[in-house]
């Protein structure tokens, strides 16, 4: 691992509430259309996703989405399954060079 970040450590609980709301809506959603895919490139594909995503950073969730209307809810879905979609593509079309034959 490039970097080994404990983002809890020595940090308020406050603080570590403090979520992107879309993290949690990639894995979801990578987990069902990706779920052949190995571990590892779940991971990698979640990555890819994220980084074209727009960060959306929320306190609660849950009040986050209550609040949202369902114009945003709906631009946000389809924002996520294009992301995963395309990130799952990326993945598929680079292999790790140990897999290349």
């Amino acid at each position: 691992m490039l970097l080994n970040i404990d983002r809890k450590s020595n940090l308020p609980d406050t603080i570590t509430d403090v979520t992107n709301i879309y993290e949690q809506l990639v894995f979801d959603h990578l987990l069902k259309v990706g779920a052949d895919l190995s571990v590892e490139a779940q991971a990698d594909a979640g990555c890819i996703a994220l980084n074209r995503l727009p960060s959306k950073y929320v306190r609660h969730a849950v009040d986050w989405m209550f609040f949202a209307t369902p114009t945003q809810l709906d631009r946000i879905n389809r924002a996520v399954d294009m992301a995963v979609t395309n990130a799952i593509a990326k993945v598929l079309d680079n292999p790790p060079l140990d897999e290349v034959g």
